[in-house]
């Protein structure tokens, strides 16, 4: 066997070898992304349990809501509780961000508007001495529960 033919042979088995690193490879790359694919889609379906749960929540919420007698009747006030803390935390929010809400669809827009972004409404800004009886110094006193400070 002569120098050339020894190369050939040696270029082929290197060719070969290259073939199957590259087929190795692109198997790797289709099972990576086939199970990429499958974990998006599980997170899907997850998510889309997890809504589910949560509307089944708020239709037992209605349904047992105004029971007292409820074995549920202490979930329910603390929501309840939460939800009312919830707006008031809101409230000073919006007031802390020169914020107000569109009378018309409910927007968070600024207070120096003229129109609503969302719906195009004007804003009727007050004057400013119904502002002056209406504006308190806003507190966090009476928004936060006992049990929610530490």
């Amino acid at each position: 066997m002569g120098f050339v033919d020894s190369v050939k042979d040696l270029a082929g088995k290197f060719g070969e070898s290259v073939e199957r690193g590259a087929k190795t490879v692109s198997n790797s790359s289709k099972k990576f992304a086939e199970k990429t694919k499958m974990k998006r889609e599980i997170a899907r379906v997850q998510s889309d349990i997890n809504t589910d749960y949560i509307e089944l929540g708020k239709v037992m919420f209605e349904k047992i809501c105004d029971d007292p007698e409820s074995e549920y009747a202490s979930i329910v006030s603390d929501i309840k509780d939460k939800s009312a803390n919830l707006e008031e935390l809101k409230a000073l929010l919006m007031t802390l961000e020169d914020k107000i809400t569109c009378v018309n669809c409910g927007a968070h827009i600024s207070k120096d508007q003229i129109y609503c972004d969302k719906c195009g409404t004007k804003v009727e800004h007050p004057s400013a001495e119904s502002v002056a009886e209406v504006v308190e110094e806003p507190t966090t006193e009476a928004v936060f529960s006992s049990d929610q400070v530490e």
